[in-house]
Protein backbone atom coordinates (compact mmCIF):
# COMPACT_ATOMS: atom_id res chain seq x y z
CA UNK A 1 0.00 0.00 0.00
CA UNK A 2 1.37 3.11 -1.14
CA UNK A 3 1.26 6.05 1.45
CA UNK A 4 -0.74 8.49 -0.86
CA UNK A 5 -3.62 5.71 -0.79
CA UNK A 6 -3.63 5.07 2.84
CA UNK A 7 -6.30 7.00 4.78
CA UNK A 8 -6.31 10.63 6.24
CA UNK A 9 -7.06 8.84 9.39
CA UNK A 10 -4.02 6.44 9.43
CA UNK A 11 -1.45 9.05 7.81
CA UNK A 12 -2.46 11.40 10.86
CA UNK A 13 -1.88 8.43 13.18
CA UNK A 14 1.50 7.46 12.22
CA UNK A 15 2.35 11.24 12.17
CA UNK A 16 1.44 11.69 15.58
CA UNK A 17 3.07 8.40 16.29
CA UNK A 18 6.61 9.49 15.09
CA UNK A 19 7.64 5.87 14.83
CA UNK A 20 11.51 5.01 14.27
CA UNK A 21 12.69 2.12 12.16
CA UNK A 22 14.80 1.12 15.03
CA UNK A 23 11.46 1.30 17.33
CA UNK A 24 9.09 -1.71 18.68
CA UNK A 25 5.65 -0.94 18.27
CA UNK A 26 2.37 -2.65 19.81
CA UNK A 27 -0.73 -2.19 18.36
CA UNK A 28 -3.83 -3.00 20.39
CA UNK A 29 -6.74 -4.41 18.43
CA UNK A 30 -7.35 -4.84 15.08
CA UNK A 31 -8.97 -3.53 12.01
CA UNK A 32 -11.19 -5.52 9.42
CA UNK A 33 -8.85 -4.25 6.97
CA UNK A 34 -5.79 -3.86 8.75
CA UNK A 35 -4.51 -0.47 7.24
CA UNK A 36 -2.31 0.70 10.27
CA UNK A 37 -0.30 -2.62 11.02
CA UNK A 38 0.84 -2.95 7.48
CA UNK A 39 2.55 0.73 7.55
CA UNK A 40 3.42 -0.06 11.40
CA UNK A 41 5.02 -2.82 10.02
CA UNK A 42 6.89 -1.68 7.24
CA UNK A 43 8.26 1.30 9.05
CA UNK A 44 9.83 -0.42 12.52
CA UNK A 45 11.93 -3.02 13.84
CA UNK A 46 8.83 -4.54 15.75
CA UNK A 47 5.48 -4.75 15.33
CA UNK A 48 3.15 -6.51 17.83
CA UNK A 49 -0.70 -6.74 17.21
CA UNK A 50 -2.75 -8.29 19.98
CA UNK A 51 -6.64 -8.71 20.03
CA UNK A 52 -8.72 -11.62 21.51
CA UNK A 53 -10.77 -12.33 18.75
CA UNK A 54 -9.33 -15.33 16.86
CA UNK A 55 -11.07 -14.58 13.41
CA UNK A 56 -9.91 -10.96 13.53
CA UNK A 57 -6.20 -12.38 14.26
CA UNK A 58 -7.13 -15.05 11.35
CA UNK A 59 -7.89 -12.90 8.58
CA UNK A 60 -4.91 -10.46 10.05
CA UNK A 61 -2.46 -13.01 9.07
CA UNK A 62 -3.25 -12.59 5.10
CA UNK A 63 -2.53 -8.95 5.00
CA UNK A 64 0.70 -8.49 7.17
CA UNK A 65 3.97 -10.19 6.44
CA UNK A 66 6.29 -9.71 9.57
CA UNK A 67 4.28 -8.54 12.27
CA UNK A 68 3.37 -10.66 15.04
CA UNK A 69 -0.16 -11.50 16.02
CA UNK A 70 -0.88 -12.12 19.34
CA UNK A 71 -3.91 -13.30 21.18
CA UNK A 72 -4.04 -11.84 24.75
CA UNK A 73 -6.16 -9.37 26.93
CA UNK A 74 -5.30 -6.18 28.23
CA UNK A 75 -7.67 -6.96 30.83
CA UNK A 76 -5.59 -9.03 32.27
CA UNK A 77 -1.54 -9.05 32.19
CA UNK A 78 -0.11 -9.01 28.93
CA UNK A 79 2.72 -11.69 28.24
CA UNK A 80 5.64 -8.71 27.60
CA UNK A 81 8.18 -7.90 30.46
CA UNK A 82 8.19 -4.08 32.04
CA UNK A 83 9.25 -1.11 29.35
CA UNK A 84 9.55 -3.36 26.41
CA UNK A 85 7.71 -1.24 23.61
CA UNK A 86 8.91 2.12 22.20
CA UNK A 87 5.60 3.07 20.98
CA UNK A 88 1.70 2.45 20.85
CA UNK A 89 -1.45 2.71 19.53
CA UNK A 90 -4.64 1.70 20.89
CA UNK A 91 -7.75 3.03 18.18
CA UNK A 92 -11.12 2.54 19.53
CA UNK A 93 -10.88 -0.22 22.53
CA UNK A 94 -10.84 1.51 25.61
CA UNK A 95 -14.43 2.39 25.61
CA UNK A 96 -15.11 -1.60 25.09
CA UNK A 97 -13.60 -2.11 28.76
CA UNK A 98 -15.28 -1.94 31.92
CA UNK A 99 -11.76 -1.01 34.17
CA UNK A 100 -10.64 1.02 30.96
CA UNK A 101 -8.17 2.63 33.48
CA UNK A 102 -6.87 -0.99 34.75
CA UNK A 103 -6.27 -1.71 30.96
CA UNK A 104 -4.30 1.60 30.39
CA UNK A 105 -2.30 1.14 32.81
CA UNK A 106 -1.56 -2.53 32.00
CA UNK A 107 -0.50 -0.75 28.46
CA UNK A 108 2.00 1.37 30.18
CA UNK A 109 3.35 -0.52 32.16
CA UNK A 110 4.88 -2.10 29.12
CA UNK A 111 5.80 0.87 27.20
CA UNK A 112 9.81 2.42 28.11
CA UNK A 113 9.79 5.72 29.68
CA UNK A 114 9.25 8.72 27.52
CA UNK A 115 7.34 6.21 25.14
CA UNK A 116 4.73 7.62 22.87
CA UNK A 117 1.07 6.39 22.62
CA UNK A 118 -1.42 7.46 20.66
CA UNK A 119 -5.27 6.68 21.90
CA UNK A 120 -8.55 7.43 20.33
CA UNK A 121 -12.21 6.68 21.38
CA UNK A 122 -15.55 8.39 21.00
CA UNK A 123 -16.37 11.56 22.09
CA UNK A 124 -19.61 12.54 24.05
CA UNK A 125 -21.36 13.90 20.31
CA UNK A 126 -24.79 14.08 20.43
CA UNK A 127 -24.54 12.54 17.33
CA UNK A 128 -23.70 9.62 18.94
CA UNK A 129 -27.22 9.17 20.45
CA UNK A 130 -28.18 7.31 17.30
CA UNK A 131 -25.13 5.33 17.07
CA UNK A 132 -26.17 1.87 17.83
CA UNK A 133 -22.62 0.38 18.28
CA UNK A 134 -22.80 2.72 21.09
CA UNK A 135 -25.58 1.05 23.07
CA UNK A 136 -24.95 -2.78 22.02
CA UNK A 137 -20.75 -3.05 22.40
CA UNK A 138 -19.28 0.29 24.12
CA UNK A 139 -19.26 0.95 27.97
CA UNK A 140 -19.24 4.47 28.03
CA UNK A 141 -17.90 7.31 25.70
CA UNK A 142 -15.54 10.16 26.69
CA UNK A 143 -16.00 13.75 27.01
CA UNK A 144 -12.37 16.09 26.01
CA UNK A 145 -12.28 16.25 30.12
CA UNK A 146 -12.78 12.57 30.56
CA UNK A 147 -10.35 11.11 28.95
CA UNK A 148 -7.96 14.04 29.51
CA UNK A 149 -8.17 13.33 32.98
CA UNK A 150 -8.27 9.61 32.82
CA UNK A 151 -4.44 9.75 30.98
CA UNK A 152 -3.09 11.60 33.06
CA UNK A 153 -4.49 10.04 36.26
CA UNK A 154 -2.19 6.82 35.21
CA UNK A 155 0.98 8.13 34.43
CA UNK A 156 0.73 9.79 30.68
CA UNK A 157 1.74 13.42 29.88
CA UNK A 158 -0.87 14.43 26.89
CA UNK A 159 1.54 15.79 24.02
CA UNK A 160 -1.42 16.20 21.39
CA UNK A 161 -5.24 16.58 21.53
CA UNK A 162 -7.76 16.79 18.51
CA UNK A 163 -11.56 15.78 18.16
CA UNK A 164 -12.09 14.63 14.35
CA UNK A 165 -14.47 12.74 11.71
CA UNK A 166 -18.35 14.08 11.66
CA UNK A 167 -21.53 13.38 10.76
CA UNK A 168 -20.05 11.11 7.46
CA UNK A 169 -19.02 8.24 10.30
CA UNK A 170 -22.67 7.65 11.05
CA UNK A 171 -23.63 8.12 7.43
CA UNK A 172 -21.16 5.36 6.64
CA UNK A 173 -22.07 3.48 9.19
CA UNK A 174 -25.98 3.14 8.48
CA UNK A 175 -24.88 2.26 4.62
CA UNK A 176 -22.92 -0.44 5.97
CA UNK A 177 -25.18 -1.92 8.26
CA UNK A 178 -28.17 -1.81 5.69
CA UNK A 179 -25.89 -3.57 3.03
CA UNK A 180 -25.23 -6.13 5.84
CA UNK A 181 -28.51 -6.61 7.53
CA UNK A 182 -30.94 -6.03 4.87
CA UNK A 183 -29.25 -6.96 1.50
CA UNK A 184 -27.10 -9.51 3.20
CA UNK A 185 -23.83 -8.56 1.28
CA UNK A 186 -21.51 -7.03 3.52
CA UNK A 187 -18.87 -4.06 2.31
CA UNK A 188 -17.57 -1.08 3.57
CA UNK A 189 -18.43 2.23 2.48
CA UNK A 190 -16.33 5.15 2.77
CA UNK A 191 -18.94 7.35 0.67
CA UNK A 192 -18.86 10.32 2.00
CA UNK A 193 -14.68 10.68 3.29
CA UNK A 194 -13.92 13.85 1.80
CA UNK A 195 -16.11 15.96 4.86
CA UNK A 196 -14.54 14.05 7.52
CA UNK A 197 -11.26 13.72 5.94
CA UNK A 198 -10.83 17.65 6.30
CA UNK A 199 -11.13 17.56 9.93
CA UNK A 200 -7.69 15.51 10.24
CA UNK A 201 -6.16 18.77 8.34
CA UNK A 202 -6.70 21.19 11.50
CA UNK A 203 -7.28 21.23 15.45
CA UNK A 204 -11.30 20.88 16.39
CA UNK A 205 -12.82 21.46 19.54
CA UNK A 206 -16.40 19.07 18.64
CA UNK A 207 -16.46 16.07 16.41
CA UNK A 208 -17.04 12.47 16.89
CA UNK A 209 -13.69 11.16 17.80
CA UNK A 210 -11.00 12.02 19.92
CA UNK A 211 -7.13 11.31 19.29
CA UNK A 212 -4.92 12.02 22.21
CA UNK A 213 -1.00 11.69 21.95
CA UNK A 214 0.71 11.19 25.67
CA UNK A 215 4.04 9.96 26.45
CA UNK A 216 4.55 7.94 29.24
CA UNK A 217 6.07 9.71 32.72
Amino acid sequence: MKTDEISARTRYVLNLLELKKSDKVLNVGISNIPEIEMNLEKKSRECVTIDIDDKKLENCRKYLKKAKLIKADITGKLPFRDNYFDKAIALEVLEHIEDDASALREIIRVLKPKANIIISVPNKNSLHLINPVRYTEHKRHYSNKEIAGLLENNGLDINDFNVVENWTLLANLYIHLFHKFILRKPRNFNIFRKSAEKTYLGKNSSGMDIIVKAVKK
